[in-house]
């Protein structure tokens, strides 16, 4: 009996000994291997799994230990602590990892639930330890094995993720994530979107530029606006170019609202747009008011900063061509009215000769070929006839001029021209589908300068344009005999800084501007009367093609009557005289002297019609009676 108490007491002690194993557990999350009641010393702990064996080896402290362990694949797991009085078993299961899922109010992750406002999010993408979901512009991503987020911002709307990853954005565009510091190419809908996102997810600053434009401009601190500028340089945004989007505009709408009550704040939002996105709409015109309201807040410096870089801007706009509508009507006008005046000063000598004939309009139908002898020009002068194809030719390049100007300037006003680079895909396609033109191929190449180099660099020769000899870095001295106050080209040779900083040669708005007139000229010459009919000229559309009709029509007119000898019949005196009274300009149609009069009378009538006042049409006049009555004795 003795001898089995003391059995028993020698065997009590490792009964007591136990490993202490979860039930299952997660892959990819540490679990402890715990133990007790075990002796002291060093033992080996075997961990046999679905991927090997893995030995480790324990020390208990106080009886026991507590050793963390990761299982890396899913399965059973085999628990071997070996001990001198034995060997101790356990298992436990491991689960595959618990995937990500949007949930109502977030992300559940193996840490927690990430907190997502509300909206159609994209995913989860699940990429090794790694969880991405999107919405608009944003992609959050996410870590599996720690509490750590990242964010990323598009340039276009995020339609898809893609394992890699990748994402699919708006118009079957790939790109890989974290995404390269591309030009935003959304819109104004991206933007409101991505405000709520910003207010209620608060990513680390700085951000891409176009996300704060998601902001109103009033929340915007120095850093912001620093950062702001410094990512559109780096995403190859030029000064020299365009910006027509509405961030820039509500930029421009704060510095004017904060110039009374805010001038530090207005001069922070001014500067900006003055450093990076000097060429807006109506932005001369915006410098100077800024530069005036400076002026009158006692600050003369920043005034005259202002209008010393109008100047600059002026040389990188398209010139101004604000008279051409007027000029075009009062061309109008005046052609006109000089053919009213000769048929109407000729009528009575024209009706006499037409009486055998059949008439003014008989004639057409009795004696069609000697009717065509008796035109109305045909009793004009040369001088007359010639002033008559003057005004028509004038008016006639005006009217094209007029559509090719204004073709030229709303494509500069539009997507993809108006996102102040050219460094897009939508403007390479863009350029790309224009005609093979050496200033549109200049254009394409150094749009493709930083990914093909290659193919820019082919595009760029032999083009003459003065930013394509620059970039050729060996005309450089032909590009400064070009344009000699370009601030870029005088940087790259040493002959001083430019005030929006250093910058590679480039093409500014004006380049662009003279390139998009030859393109519209080059397809009006393909075909002028379908070429016509797309040019914006004030005219209904359907009628623009009839107008174009018309305009040959009288040019075959006016041409035709130089082939006809002139009728010598001068009209009754009293009857000239009468004509001639209304007509300014008429005593010098046969030299050509009064066409003077004439377009000053044709444009005073034009600021009548306006409302402007009739002094313009009366100080015509005045100066015709003058005349009229300094001729009186010559008159037939």
């Amino acid at each position: 009996m003795r001898r089995w108490t003391a059995l028993a007491f020698l065997w009590l002690p490792a009964l007591s000994q136990a490993l202490l194993l979860p039930e299952t557990a997660r892959v990819g999350e540490a679990l402890f291997l715990e133990g007790k009641g075990l002796p002291q010393g060093r033992f080996p702990l075997e961990v046999l799994g679905p991927q090997g064996a893995a030995a480790l080896e324990v020390e208990p402290r106080e009886g026991g230990f507590r050793l963390p362990f990761t299982p890396e694949a899913p399965g059973e797991y085999r628990v071997r602590l070996i001990l001198p009085s034995g060997v101790l078993e356990g298992r436990f299961t491991a689960l595959a990892p618990a995937q990500p899922r949007l949930v109502e109010g977030g992300l559940e992750l193996p840490w927690g639930r990430l907190s997502l406002p509300e909206g159609p999010w994209l995913g989860p993408l699940v990429e090794g330890d790694r969880a991405f979901v999107a919405q608009g512009l944003l992609v959050v991503e996410a870590s599996l094995k720690q509490e750590e987020v990242r964010f990323h911002f598009a340039p276009k709307r995020v339609v898809a993720l893609r394992p890699g990853p990748e994402a699919l954005l708006a118009g079957d565009w790939v790109l890989p994530i974290p995404f390269p510091p591309l030009p935003f190419a959304g819109g104004e809908e991206d933007l409101r979107s991505l405000k709520p996102l910003l207010e209620a997810l608060n990513p680390p600053r700085p951000w891409p530029y176009f996300a704060y434009w998601a902001l109103p401009p009033e929340a915007l601190s120095p850093e912001d606006l620093q950062a702001y500028g410094e990512d559109l340089r780096s995403r190859g945004h030029r000064p020299e170019l365009f910006f027509g989007q509405e961030g820039v505009r509500r930029m421009a709408q704060a510095a004017r609202a904060l110039s009374a009550k805010d001038p530090e704040g207005s001069w922070r939002f001014t500067e900006t747009l003055l450093r990076y996105t000097p060429l807006f709409p109506n932005s001369l015109a915006f410098f100077l008011e800024m530069a005036e309201a400076l002026e009158a807040q006692g600050q003369p410096e920043r005034a005259l900063r202002l209008r010393e870089a109008v100047k600059y801007l002026r040389a990188w706009m398209p010139p101004d061509l604000s008279f051409l509508p007027q000029g075009l009507y009062a061309l109008g006008l005046a052609y006109l009215a000089l053919l009213l005046y000769l048929f109407l000063y000729y009528l009575p000598a024209q009706l006499q000769d037409l009486r055998t004939l059949g008439g003014f309009l008989g004639g057409y139908l009795r004696h069609p070929l000697l009717r065509l002898r008796h035109l109305s020009l045909a009793y004009a002068s040369l001088g007359e006839r010639v002033l008559a194809l003057v005004l028509l030719l004038l008016l006639g390049g005006a009217g094209v001029l007029y559509g090719l100007d204004q073709g030229a300037r709303t494509a500069l006003a539009l997507p993809p021209l108006d996102r102040g680079t050219l460094r897009t895909l939508e403007a390479q396609a863009w350029l790309r589908e224009q005609p093979p033109l050496p200033e549109v191929r200049a254009l394409l190449g150094y749009a493709l300068l930083p990914e093909n180099p290659k193919e820019a660099k082919g595009l760029l020769e032999g083009a003459n344009l003065p930013f394509a000899l620059a970039l050729g870095k060996t005309g450089l001295v032909q590009a400064y005999e070009k344009a000699p106050f370009d601030g870029p080209i005088r940087s790259s040779l040493g002959l001083g800084e430019d005030p929006w900083g250093g910058r590679e040669p480039g093409p500014s708005l004006r380049t662009l501007y003279a390139a998009l007139l030859r393109v519209e000229l080059f397809r009006l010459g393909e075909d002028f009367l379908k070429g016509v009919g797309r040019l914006p000229l004030p005219l209904p559309e359907r009628a623009r093609t009839w107008a174009a009709l018309g305009f040959f029509l009288l040019l075959l007119y006016h041409l035709l009557a130089f082939l006809l000898p002139r009728r010598r019949k001068e009209p009754p005196p009293t009857w000239a005289l009468f004509v001639r009274l209304f007509v300014p300009g008429s005593l010098g149609f046969s030299g050509g002297l009064g066409l003077l009069l004439l377009l000053l009378a044709a444009f005073g009538l034009l600021r009548l019609l306006q409302g402007q006042g009739p002094g313009l049409l009366l100080l015509a006049y005045a100066l015709h009676l003058l005349f009229l009555v300094g001729s009186w004795r010559r008159l037939p």
